[in-house]
């Protein structure tokens, strides 16, 4: 496979990964009985980080088509 196909893919599933690992942590942080500041920070980090891969994609060049 492509090294360009390979990185895009890999970068997307980070980008799904963390997205997912964050929402999930953040919701059951916030449904809990006893919420942790630490553990809502850490779940927004997370999602910082998603959101830093999904840019990165985004940023990726396009082939164009002419």
């Amino acid at each position: 496979m492509n090294k360009k196909y390979t990185s895009t893919i890999l970068l997307f599933a980070v980008f799904i990964g963390f997205f997912i690992w964050g929402v999930t942590m953040l919701h059951d942080t916030l449904t809990a009985t006893t919420r942790d500041g630490e553990s809502i920070v850490y779940a927004i980090m997370i999602l910082g980080c998603s959101i830093a891969a999904l840019v990165a994609i985004l940023r990726l060049p396009r082939k164009r088509h002419s």
